[in-house]
């Protein structure tokens, strides 16, 4: 919130105007809301708690890893911090008329109105426009997105000193589509069967040994295949 207050030195009279606030484009923190939502849901099992109590677990009797936990506790508080639903929930509620503190809102807009249909959560954005609802949201998606990131942070350099044991592909399997197409992999043939051909059970054996599985050109031949029409004129006369 910008707040201006203009003094006029001849009169005294003072004037107050609230600035406009510059909000995150819709898309991106739709998208990010959806990256981090499971470390927010306790039925989860990357639940930010869970993954910190496993961390805290790998620590465990390890006299060299006072500043690693202090990392970890710190990290909690910043989750929780963030999290719409800590210390209390408004799930299953309905808005009663009473205050509304800027994490129900945040969880109006990301459960009532972005990732779920839930009409109590929504009623928390009734008495205020949307956009409120929405930058509170915005706050709360990008105090997650930066706890996510430190907690994977933590958790490379405890995989470095050999404390988690984690498989490689952890770090290394694809999670983000950044492609804008793609091509088949590998071999591709388009064959065609009579309407009623059951389809294969494997695809490792030759379909074209059956008879019944055809090339697609021999069914319906390419247009640079088909004789002109003046050479089929002089083959059939």
């Amino acid at each position: 919130m910008k707040i201006v207050v203009t003094v006029d030195t001849g009169t005294g009279e003072e004037t107050t105007t609230v600035g406009a606030v510059e909000m995150l484009p819709a898309e991106q923190v739709e998208s990010a809301a959806a990256r981090v939502r499971s470390i927010f849901l306790k039925r989860d099992n990357v639940h930010y708690d869970d993954v910190l109590n496993a961390i805290n677990s790998a620590l465990k009797g390890r006299a060299d890893a006072d500043e690693d936990r202090a990392v970890a506790k710190n990290l909690r508080s910043r989750f929780r911090a963030a999290d719409p639903d800590y210390p209390v929930t408004s799930q299953g509620k309905r808005w009663d008329g009473g205050s509304i503190s800027n994490k129900q809102l945040s969880g109006a807009w990301l459960y009532g109105h972005l990732l779920h249909e839930d009409e109590k959560r929504r009623s928390y954005t009734e008495p205020l426009a949307l956009e409120e609802a929405y930058i509170s949201a915005t706050k709360t998606v990008c105090l997650e997105m930066i706890a996510v990131v430190s907690t994977l942070h933590l958790i490379e350099r405890l995989q470095v000193k050999g404390w988690l044991g984690l498989p490689e592909t952890v770090f290394t399997d694809a999670v983000t589509i950044t492609a804008s197409s793609w091509m088949q992999p590998g071999h591709v043939m388009a064959l065609l069967a009579p309407k009623d051909t059951p389809l294969p059970e494997s695809l490792d054996r030759d379909l074209l040994e059956s008879g019944v599985w055809k090339p697609v050109t021999e069914v319906f031949p390419l247009p640079g295949s088909l004789p002109r029409e003046d050479e089929h004129r002089a083959g059939s006369s």
